[in-house]
């Protein structure tokens, strides 16, 4: 666009017609439309409507924010995973007390199930033990052996050691 060159007083309407802003305006003169100021009302206006919609929508639907998309918070999925085990063990109880009753046994309790629980978690932890004590005297018994081939020894087997040093493997404390 050419930049308007007659007098001050039409440069408003050389605007109008689509002139040239730069030059139909000075650095300290503001612009001044009739179409701003009601895109600026439609605008801010548009904002409210959005942002009272939100808050009203917020208002009406009182369930949490994860809720809205199908999600549960950990604490939620923890809880409902512990109220699953208690019921699955009430139901696992008293179908294991309907067969005991059939054989005329007495009835479990929790407390006896925790306690069965607790001897078999020692037995399996005893029985991992006297295994990594087992691989541990093959380890041992398979260096010292190597040493006294290389000294021209005589191998010793498991037999000698449990001579030596007892049943347990270990020497008499």
């Amino acid at each position: 666009m050419k930049p308007f060159t007659g007098p001050p007083e039409n440069r408003r309407a050389a605007l109008a017609l689509g002139g040239d802003h730069d030059a139909a305006h000075g650095p300290d003169e503001p612009v001044h439309s009739r179409l701003v100021d009601p895109f600026a009302i439609v605008l801010f206006a548009g904002l409210a409507a959005l942002v009272g919609w939100v808050w009203l929508l917020g208002r009406a639907n009182q369930g949490g924010g994860m809720e809205q998309f199908g999600l549960r918070s950990a604490r939620r999925i923890t809880e409902d995973r512990e109220e699953l085990e208690a019921e699955d063990l009430a139901q696992m109880l008293e179908a294991q007390n309907e067969r005991r009753r059939r054989r005329g046994e007495a009835d479990l309790t929790v407390a006896d199930l925790e306690r069965r629980v607790a001897t078999d978690l020692a037995e399996q932890r005893r029985r991992r033990e006297a295994y990594m004590a087992d691989q541990e005297l093959d380890e041992l018994l398979e260096a010292t052996n190597a040493r006294r081939r290389a000294r021209g020894l005589p191998e010793r087997s498991r037999e000698d050691v449990r001579r030596e040093f007892g049943p347990g493997g270990e020497a008499a404390r």
